[in-house]
């Protein structure tokens, strides 16, 4: 009986101890995979509004002990799929009971990673255990200026590494992510450029990895589905709903260096001098009416992107163009061709030539900074366009002649961030506001339709709009959220994509189909008038499958 009862106290003590793990356990409250525009408003917002007192943050990028420090693993689909690189933040809370995190990838990519089924996973090197933080992100946003951790918590790390995605982050809407993959891996059509030769079928698998021209960087582009069956495992896709964040404008960016170039005073581009440009039809000053003539080197990002995406449909594809769709950034690129992947093109005129760049950050700071007569583009953020800000040598086009960050154009130097910058609410890219400037985008994040993932998301999104105009204002938020705010009073119209009829989500319908390229048009119904829509852009691609 005694030593009967002694075993049972035994018992229950080793069963008292084995739970104290599982009730202190770490839980993965978000991780999102995406959009580099929202990347650190997302940190911003998750550390000082929804971690609570006391909490921690941590990024890091680039190469650890045993490769990429952080990186989307897709494996669980197919071992044959590559994994994916990024750089990542990682905030927790003071007790590590909840942890948050974000893989900044393309769009495209980000969406993928999300209706992946099952989905991918965030993959973390173990070195980042004892690895410091890289403070990518300025510890003056944090409240508290407090600074990246030194290392990753055991805790924090175990319950990351190889966690399921919860939220794709993205430039535009996933029916237009699912699109363009499709588009990237259909069979080269030279005539319309409804495919690009990164694959040999519309239902390929797995596609030609897309090369960068300044760096090893690859991208591939992978199968996915947004309803259905996954392509590769045959189950079911979840339903899924989007939540919009807010707008922000692609800039046209250019290297100033010379001033018998790029630097002689050219501050404005038109929409028809852009298809010139992107088209490889003339890469030279000349071709921007410019008095001296000087060969240009014209940047372009992968078809992957959100960015490349939103250029391609608001600039250079235009269902205006007759015959229509018959332009695009990609014309005259052959993945199959020497000099075609990687990208390094000379033009057809003007002795200037056409490379990729993959990623923002390649874009700004590979290609444009150090590219004399470089002309690129990059959805704006202080982060984003930080290494070329503030300086003569380097700036911003007015798009027909309109400013896409302030009201009246001075010298089109970009602007920096003394953090926190706040500006009054309401005031922030005016043209965007007034639709005036017509290369934008709603930033957005796609997540499950209930449950935690959603509520835990809807949470970020909410903190980051509330204070996007004190701390960092990256964006136009999408809903009014302080007074003097009215948020994003116009919107892209939708469109017939991915099998999904458009509809623009007003009057409490469930927003669907494409909008990149869609007219820009008033979010109110003009008076008395149930939602009457307000065209201010009239070269747009309503009912239009590309």
């Amino acid at each position: 009986m005694i030593r009967s009862k002694a075993i049972f106290v035994a018992l229950v003590v080793c069963l008292a101890l084995s739970a104290v793990p599982a009730a202190n356990a770490t839980t993965v409250k978000f991780i999102g995979a995406g959009s580099s525009a929202m990347w650190q408003s997302f940190a911003v917002a998750t550390f000082n509004n929804v971690a609570g007192a006391g909490a921690h943050h941590y990024t890091i990028k680039g190469n650890c002990a045993s490769g990429p420090c952080a990186q989307m693993n897709d494996l669980l689909r197919s071992t044959s799929i590559p994994l994916e690189a990024g750089q990542v933040w990682i905030v927790w809370d003071s007790t590590q009971t909840n942890v948050w995190a974000y893989i900044q990838l393309d769009s495209v990519v980000g969406n993928r990673a999300f209706f992946a089924v099952p989905r991918a996973r965030l993959q973390l090197d173990s070195s980042t255990e004892t690895t410091a933080g890289s403070n990518l992100i300025s510890s003056a946003l944090f409240t508290g200026a407090v600074a990246d951790d030194t290392s990753l918590p055991v805790a924090i790390y175990n319950a990351l590494n190889l966690a399921n995605v919860t939220a794709g982050m993205t430039d535009i809407r996933s029916e237009d992510a699912a699109f363009a993959q499709r588009r990237a891996v259909t069979p080269l059509n030279n005539a319309t450029l409804a495919g690009l030769g990164y694959g040999t079928s519309a239902t390929q698998q797995i596609g030609t990895q897309i090369a960068s021209s300044f760096s090893s960087t690859l991208v591939t582009p992978v199968a996915f589905n947004t309803t259905g069956s996954d392509p590769f495992t045959g189950r079911a896709v979840p339903k899924f709903t989007t939540i919009s964040v807010g707008a922000t404008p692609v800039l046209v960016l250019a290297n100033r260096t010379n001033v018998n170039g790029l630097g002689q005073g050219i501050n404005n581009i038109t929409v028809a001098q852009a298809k010139t440009l992107w088209t490889g039809a003339n890469c030279n000053t000349s071709a921007l009416g410019a008095a001296k003539s000087a060969p240009i080197t014209v940047l372009e990002r992968e078809p992957l992107s959100g960015t490349y995406n939103t250029f391609e449909f608001t600039n250079i594809r235009l269902t205006s163009d007759v015959p229509s769709f018959s332009a695009s950034q990609e014309t005259g690129v052959n993945p199959a061709n020497v000099n075609n992947n990687p990208l390094n093109l000379t033009c057809t005129a003007g002795a200037g030539s056409r490379r990729r760049a993959i990623g923002t950050g390649e874009m700004v700071k590979t290609a444009i900074l150090p590219t004399s007569d470089s002309i690129g583009y990059a959805f704006f953020s202080y982060g984003n366009v930080s290494a070329i800000a503030n300086s003569a040598n380097y700036g911003y086009l007015t798009l027909n002649g309109v400013d896409p960050i302030s009201s009246t154009y001075t010298t089109g130097q970009l602007p920096t961030c003394t953090a926190p910058c706040s500006v009054a609410a309401g005031t922030s890219f005016p043209n965007l506001r007034n639709g005036t400037y017509r290369s934008w985008s709603v930033l957005r994040l796609v997540t499950d339709t209930t449950g935690s993932n959603f509520s835990n998301a809807s949470a970020i999104v909410a903190a980051a709009q509330a204070n996007i105009n004190t701390t960092v204002p990256d964006f136009v938020p999408a809903k009014s959220t302080q007074v003097g705010e009215p948020g994003l009073t116009k919107y892209r119209s939708h469109f017939l994509q991915n099998g999904a009829a458009g509809n623009n989500g007003l009057s409490g319908q469930i927003e669907a189909g494409g909008d990149m390229g869609g007219c820009i048009e008033a979010v109110g119904p003009a008076p008395g008038v149930l939602n009457q829509h307000m065209k201010t852009d009239l070269t747009c691609a309503v009912g239009t499958i590309r």
